[in-house]
C-alpha cells in the first residue's frame, strides 16, 4: 500500500515538472507562425510601380524609314502631276481657243494656222518654227504627231492651202477646224522648253487670232 502511494505521487512529480517545462518552452500566441494559407492575401502585392518616361521618338527607326519613303512618294508625285499640267497648259489654251474660230470669219484659215503656229512655239524652239510657212510647216506639223496618220495630214494640207487663198473655201472649215483639233490632240510636245505659259503670253505669240491675221498673211 505504501509503494502505491510512492508511485502515485512520483508520477504526479513528474507530470507537474513536464508540464511547467512545456509551457515555458511555448512562445506566446501572438508569436505563433501563421500558416501561409492564413496569411494576409494583402500582404503579398507589390508597392506602386511608376511607370517610366515616354521616349521624345517614340518610334521604331524602321517606321520613321518608312514615313520618309511615303512622304517622299507623295512629293515625287505631286511633282509629277504639277509639271503634266503646266506642260499642257498651253495645249489646253489653244483648244479652247479653237472653239472662238468661225466659218464666218473672213480670214478662218489664218485663225486656224495662227493657233496651231503659237502652240507649237510654246514647245519648240521660236527659231526653229517661227520662219516655217507652206510645204515646209505641213511637213512640221505632221512630223510632230504621236504616230502615222494619213487623213491628219491630208486635211492639215488642206488648211495650209487655204491659208494661201484670197478666199477660203466654206466648206473646208469644218475639215480645217477638225484638223487643228486633231493635232492639239495627237502632237508630240516636248517637255525640253520651259514655255508654259500658254498660247496668249507675252511675246512673239501674244494676241488673238484676230490680232495676228494682218502679221500672218502669207505664212503658216
Amino acid at each position: 500500500m505504501q509503494s502505491s502511494i510512492l508511485s502515485t505521487h512520483f508520477l504526479s512529480n513528474f507530470l507537474s515538472s513536464y508540464t511547467k517545462s512545456a509551457a515555458q518552452s511555448m512562445p506566446p500566441a501572438n508569436q505563433i507562425p501563421v500558416p501561409p494559407q492564413q496569411q494576409d492575401p494583402l500582404a503579398q502585392l507589390r508597392d506602386i510601380h511608376v511607370p517610366t518616361e515616354v521616349n521624345i521618338w517614340p518610334l521604331d527607326w524602321g517606321w520613321w524609314v518608312a514615313i520618309a519613303v511615303f512622304l517622299l512618294a507623295l512629293f515625287c508625285l505631286y511633282k509629277t502631276i504639277t509639271a503634266h499640267i503646266r506642260h499642257n497648259k498651253a495645249r489646253k489654251q489653244a483648244l479652247a481657243l479653237l472653239e472662238s474660230i468661225s466659218a464666218q470669219q473672213s480670214n478662218w484659215p489664218v485663225a486656224l494656222n495662227s493657233i496651231l503656229k503659237r502652240t507649237a512655239m510654246s514647245y519648240y524652239p521660236t527659231q526653229q518654227v517661227a520662219g516655217l510657212y507652206g510645204k515646209q510647216w505641213q511637213a512640221f506639223l505632221t512630223s510632230a504627231l504621236k504616230s502615222s496618220d494619213s487623213k491628219l495630214e491630208s486635211d492639215l494640207g488642206l488648211l495650209v492651202s487655204n491659208v494661201y487663198q484670197a478666199t477660203p473655201t466654206p466648206s473646208d472649215f469644218e475639215t480645217c477646224k477638225g484638223a487643228v483639233k486633231n493635232w492639239l490632240s495627237k502632237a508630240k510636245l516636248p517637255k525640253n522648253k520651259g514655255a508654259y505659259g500658254g498660247v496668249n503670253d507675252g511675246g512673239p505669240n501674244d494676241g488673238s487670232p484676230h490680232d495676228k491675221q494682218a502679221k500672218e498673211p502669207h505664212h503658216a
